[in-house]
């Protein structure tokens, strides 16, 4: 009997320990996210859920869309991310432009800081990248 529980205490950690190692290895992005856009007063905010859709508010812009995040980085730490806009409210966001709901997006997430902030780029690279945005604790999602 002791060595079944001995096992099975054993089987149980290890499990745990897969567990652990996994959730750590994994980008975690859902949270409130907040970016100021340069050359603008206005802010925008990003509540991601874990449900893989996220609400944005830009200017007078409120959106919804769903997203997909890759588990694994590529070279350089990037997760291949993608949007699909799936309602708006029609009205400007920050830079005047409206989004018009079916967008879909592909860009490159980074994780900066020790996932206190992001950039989102055009490609696998820091080369045109939008961002930081930066993790907002006690918000939420958090």
């Amino acid at each position: 009997m002791r060595t079944l529980t001995t096992s099975l205490l054993l089987s149980l950690l290890a499990v745990c320990d897969m567990a652990q190692a996994q959730s750590t290895d994994q980008p975690v992005v859902t949270g409130t996210w907040q970016y100021r856009p340069r050359g603008t007063s206005c802010t925008e905010q990003y509540f991601f859920r874990s449900d893989g859709t996220v609400m944005v508010t830009s200017g007078r812009e409120v959106s919804e869309s769903t997203y997909t995040l890759s588990s694994e980085a590529m070279g350089a730490g990037f997760y291949k991310f993608d949007t699909r806009v799936t309602q708006t409210n029609g009205k400007s966001d920050c830079r005047g432009n409206q989004t018009p709901v079916g967008q879909q997006s592909s860009t490159y997430l980074r994780f900066q800081a020790n996932g206190e902030r992001i950039v989102l780029c055009k490609e696998a690279s820091l080369a045109a990248c939008m961002g930081p945005l930066i993790r907002l604790k006690g918000r939420i999602g958090t």
